[in-house]
């Protein structure tokens, strides 16, 4: 492919790459946003349901391990996410340089810019992290402190 000249035969497959990749990374930020909620609504439950179960030390474990495993899920998944993010978004920008549009991408990279915009694509996986490591503490918390004679 000749960069700036592209052949009538290669335009309908050109469409047909930048439109996947646009609909993978609106996917993908569906899928965030679908498993944040999810992620919400079941850790409020658990951790009412941690209130009232105090006091009962194998169902307070149960619920922060899962609280634990599933904060972990999440991280994993974020991870995984990103990267497919960022993978969609290089193709696309690569897509772009080729037909000589890059200037048409949106939040892409300015030169000279005496500020840069904030990559929030590391949002998810630090939240989980933060959770994650938050679930940690309160398992030790409970399992060293707590149960402690």
């Amino acid at each position: 492919m000749n960069e700036g000249k592209i052949q009538a035969d290669e335009r309908p497959m050109l469409i047909a790459v930048f439109q996947q990749n646009w609909e993978n990374v609106r996917h993908i930020k569906n899928e965030r946003l679908t498993f944040a909620n999810f992620y919400a609504i079941i850790t409020a439950g658990a951790l009412s349901l941690l209130n009232t179960v105090k006091g009962q030390g194998r169902a307070e474990i149960f619920l922060l391990l899962f609280l634990w495993f599933f904060s972990l899920l999440g991280l994993l998944t974020s991870l995984r996410l990103k990267a497919e993010l960022e993978e969609c978004l290089e193709n696309i920008e690569a897509l772009l340089v080729t037909v000589s549009l890059e200037s048409f991408m949106a939040m892409g990279v300015t030169r000279n810019a005496r500020m840069r915009y904030p990559k929030f694509r590391w949002m998810f996986p630090a939240f989980y992290s933060f959770t994650t490591t938050a679930f940690t503490a309160l398992l030790l918390y409970n399992l060293l402190v707590c149960r402690a004679p």
